[in-house]
């Protein structure tokens, strides 16, 4: 039954995913989910989980591969999708950097929840360690959205008329 969390998880946040970002956006940014959120999930994963095993998470279904639950991972894909769909509404770098510390506090956040509630265990590894890694994983994708989307050039527009 434990193992069913990881699945549970995944379908919230799909859920959430589709009751906010527009089907067509979730089609456009679908590759950026898979590659920032699944593809970045199971790297960092992989390293936390099985390279350096700092991490254990608990409670895998039949769908894991190298201590790492399959749906575990597929839930950063909706995540991602989220993540780099609300950053068309930010206007300049500081938007963009208190977006960045916004979504890096909540994944921290979440991860700590995983911790509190067991189904993450830590060895030789805490909290706060999780920031920075965080940290690391959305700047990666906010920096290609910037590169790619267009997000910051309200501004240079307004510079120019």
């Amino acid at each position: 039954m434990y193992g069913l969390f990881w699945v549970t998880l995944f379908i919230l946040l799909m859920l959430a995913m589709l009751i906010l970002v527009p089907r067509r956006a979730v089609i456009k940014l679908f590759p950026v989910g898979i590659i920032g959120g699944f593809g970045q999930a199971v790297i960092i994963m992989g390293f936390l989980v099985s390279v350096f095993e700092v991490w254990q998470l608990r409670y895998h279904d039949f769908f894991a591969f190298a201590g790492i639950p399959l749906f575990a991972a597929l839930a950063w894909v909706p995540e991602v999708i989220m993540f780099s769909y609300f950053m068309k509404y930010l206007g300049n770098d500081r938007q963009v950097f208190a977006y960045l510390a916004g979504f890096t506090m909540l994944a921290g956040l979440s991860v700590h929840w995983l911790f509190r509630a067991g189904y993450l265990v830590y060895n030789g590894w805490n909290s706060i360690l999780t920031l920075p890694v965080a940290l690391l994983a959305h700047s990666t994708i906010a920096y290609y959205i910037v590169k790619t989307s267009r997000v910051l050039d309200k501004r240079r527009q307004h510079s120019i008329e």
